[in-house]
């Protein structure tokens, strides 16, 4: 009668985890320190699966930079040997051959020190960061000039840059896509 009884709760706790993990979201990786590892802010597969491409056929390249929080992932387009071929042409516009992601944040070790900074670029800078991003983090800016995203979330600061499309103010549609992504691992 023991072993049956023991047999039903194991088999109850079993069942109870496959729920459980069924209903949860995927498990975000949460760090106390991101310094070092930018990258895995956004990973290699979740860039592929957010701007839709093959790492290994588009090239996928990622740089960081040691004791930052810093990642550059630079991939080609799909026509990338149409835009080469098109920028050799004499007075042809130039079209850049690859597509760029920088993800950086910045930790201003306070939320009044992260909300002057955003209200100073919002007052110092507003030529640039021209666009108020309502529905994204507790603050957030965006620039067509930079096709730069800037996000708060408590004390930290996150920096997107995307060149994905060639006009510049469609770049914001992914800048918040990844955004939404970062902000789910702070």
């Amino acid at each position: 009668m023991k072993l049956l009884f023991y047999s039903c709760c194991v088999l109850f706790s079993c069942i109870s985890c496959k729920q459980e993990a069924a209903s949860t979201e995927p498990l975000v990786a949460k760090r106390a320190s991101w310094k070092g590892f930018g990258c895995d802010l956004v990973t290699d597969q979740e860039v592929a699966q957010l701007f839709h491409f093959d790492p290994d056929s588009a090239i996928l390249n990622a740089r960081s930079l040691p004791d930052q929080v810093f990642c550059l992932r630079t991939w080609q387009k799909n026509d990338w040997k149409e835009r080469e071929s098109n920028n050799e042409k004499a007075g042809a516009n130039y079209l850049n051959p690859s597509n760029r992601l920088v993800v950086q944040l910045f930790d201003y070790s306070s939320e009044v020190h992260a909300n002057q900074q955003m209200q100073m670029l919002r007052r110092d800078r507003r030529t640039t960061y021209e666009e108020d991003i309502t529905d994204l983090g507790e603050d957030a800016l965006w620039s067509s000039s930079t096709v730069t995203l800037l996000v708060k979330k408590g004390q930290m600061v996150v920096n997107i840059a995307v060149e994905h499309t060639d006009v510049p103010h469609e770049n914001l549609a992914k800048a918040k896509e990844v955004a939404a992504l970062v902000l789910k691992k702070l």
